[in-house]
């Protein structure tokens, strides 16, 4: 079997990136011991050109996100496979944008992209999704059906997020570097759209929560609005990071008590699964997928309610043994995602659902992945464009695999799409 991988679609979103990331990794590492099947990154504006359409068995998009309908060219490829992350514009609409404008400009979009979904759903052949939550909204709302979706869990790096071997080195390192007393801290990770993350509805309870004696402060990761920083000046307590490296992440969460993530919507939640991972529990939203993925792991709030949101987070932070005992559960929790198993059940799905296979020659197929991943990789990463460009047009790969080697498999933008090419690349090292 050969499988076509789209990788640059949702490369506007980093938790839609790092899906395709961690899934084509794993994938590759199957494919490096099984010699059943070969796995290539490819473009999303090539999926469906018909000599690449045709060199393959299935095409994968496994990082769609919301409402999008694939594109007429996608479509027309065979044995198409798509991953739907999160439909929160469809389900709440104007309740998960930041403003009137932006609502007004995208409530036409998601109605046209939603009757496609209606129209031509014949069209695609597996969708899949991380909850079961996440399957029946596509049910109720885009109207697929039901037996045509499989619910298959996203996963988490257990060797890079993982407890802090001393917790309380670890909080005091956090809290020298951002210059706090030597007080407990939260962790939340927010994004640009405030409105989905529920910041200012966090904010608001973490101010009561304060006012009620936690001694807690809340440390905020992630690009956020001016409004939101405007707002967060004005409680104390709050210490907003911005950006941070997956490092500098890392460390914040695993020196906090608990991660505060009471979106109004999350499609799976990659930061629950991650702070689980490091033995660090959630307060959490009551619906939709939270309760599914925290089972007995965290505190669950009602996303709406100010006072709910507070009234756990001072549960949680006046009770030691609760602290431990969810801080316990939680890292028996994360045992249960891996980006391993999530590559195991696409493989499956893949090889079940595949018709009218092409004939297969691996070590032919591998070398065809390998050259078109590396041209891939050039033309989604910053610094390669222009000249790596120039050598693929004259079909000089020398360049780039020796670029791949020396430089490509260490950087964190693409080495997770190189690494299952090691023993291929260094044979062609010069």
């Amino acid at each position: 079997m050969k499988i076509n991988l789209v990788v640059d679609y949702g490369l506007h979103a980093s938790s839609l990136t790092l899906i395709t990331q961690k899934i084509f990794l794993e994938l590759g590492k199957l494919m490096n011991k099984q010699k059943s099947f070969t796995v290539a990154a490819t473009m999303h504006s090539g999926a469906g050109i018909g000599d690449v359409n045709q060199h393959y068995d299935c095409i994968s998009i496994p990082n769609m996100g919301g409402y999008n309908f694939p594109p007429n060219a996608t479509t027309s490829s065979k044995n198409l496979f798509i991953g739907i992350v999160g439909i929160d514009e469809v389900v709440l609409g104007r309740k998960v944008f930041r403003s009137n404008k932006d609502w007004k400009r995208y409530k036409p979009i998601i109605e046209t992209e939603v009757k496609k979904w209606k129209k031509h759903v014949e069209k695609i052949n597996r969708v899949h999704t991380s909850t079961i939550s996440d399957k029946q909204q596509i049910i109720d709302y885009l109207k697929v059906p039901e037996e045509k979706i499989d619910v298959i869990p996203y996963g988490v790096d257990h060797d890079v997020f993982k407890p802090a071997e001393d917790k309380i080195k670890a909080t005091k390192k956090v809290c020298s570097k951002f210059y706090l007393k030597k007080t407990p801290y939260f962790v939340h990770i927010s994004e640009s759209n405030w409105a989905r993350k529920n910041t200012i509805r966090l904010f608001e309870a973490f101010k009561k929560a304060r006012s009620a004696g936690i001694p807690h402060n809340l440390i905020v990761i992630g690009r956020n609005h001016q409004l939101v920083h405007k707002k967060a000046q004005e409680i104390s307590g709050i210490i907003m990071c911005g950006y941070v490296k997956e490092k500098d992440m890392i460390e914040i969460i695993q020196g906090a008590d608990a991660l505060l993530l009471p979106s109004i919507h999350e499609g799976f939640g990659l930061p629950l699964v991650e702070a689980m991972s490091c033995g660090v529990p959630s307060i959490t939203s009551d619906i939709f997928s939270p309760p599914e993925i925290m089972k007995d792991a965290g505190l669950f709030a009602d996303p709406y309610s100010v006072s709910d949101i507070s009234e756990k987070i001072i549960k949680f932070a006046k009770n030691k043994k609760l602290q431990e005992d969810l801080s316990k559960h939680a890292l028996e929790r994360s045992q249960y995602f891996s980006w391993a198993k999530t590559a195991e059940k696409l493989l499956k799905l893949f090889q079940k659902n595949t018709e009218n296979e092409l004939d297969n020659d691996f070590d032919a197929d591998y070398d065809s992945a390998a050259y078109r991943t590396l041209v891939t990789v050039c033309q989604i990463h910053p610094h390669l464009k222009n000249q790596a460009m120039r050598d693929l047009l004259e079909m000089n790969y020398t360049k780039i695999i020796n670029w791949a080697v020396t430089v490509g498999l260490n950087d964190g933008y693409v080495k997770d799409y190189l690494t299952p090419l090691t023993k291929w690349l260094e044979e062609r090292y010069k």
